[in-house]
Parts: structure tokens; sequence; C-alpha cells
């Protein structure tokens, strides 16, 4: 967590952190994100239903939506949209 100007708490979600995700709820090998960090999720042929339950668990914990081409996107990017979509006040 780091603190805005405002003092609130504002959570930082790290690519380490969606990968954890991935794993752990949506059943892909851990291993498939060692050394592949430019790659999208679809290069790393993760498919459309683990992509859903990531976007369950981050609405979930974080109050975030990603975007539905997320599957065209890399962990870094996605925990980058979560990261921005987490500060903001609503």
């Amino acid at each position: 967590m780091s603190t805005e100007a405002t003092g609130r708490a504002r959570a930082v979600v790290t690519p380490a952190q969606i990968s954890e995700i991935l794993a752990t709820k949506a059943g892909v090998d851990p291993e498939v994100f060692t050394g592949n960090d430019q790659l999208s999720l679809r290069d790393l042929e993760i498919d459309s239903l683990a992509v859903l339950e990531l976007q369950a668990v981050i609405l979930e914990s974080f109050g975030v939506e990603i975007p539905e081409n997320a599957i065209d996107m890399t962990v870094g990017e996605i925990a980058g949209v979560v990261t921005e979509g987490a500060g903001e006040v609503r």
C-alpha cells in the first residue's frame, strides 16, 4: 500500500499477485510466468476461462473491472490497470 496526497492508503497490485491469482484460482501452472514478462496471457496459452476467473477475483478483491481484452495483455499491464483502478475515488 502507498499513501496518496489525501493520506488514504492505495492498493498497489504487482504482477506477482496477478500470477498468483491465476495459479491458485484458475489452475495455471506458475512456471508459465517465469521469464515471460513480455508475453500476453494469450501467448502464455492461458485460456479464456482462466481470464474470466481472474476478472471475477479482481473485481471481488479490488473492486476493479479489468478489460474484456485482458487475454491480450501482459500480467504487468493487468497489474497496472488494477492498481490504477484501485486508486480511483469511488
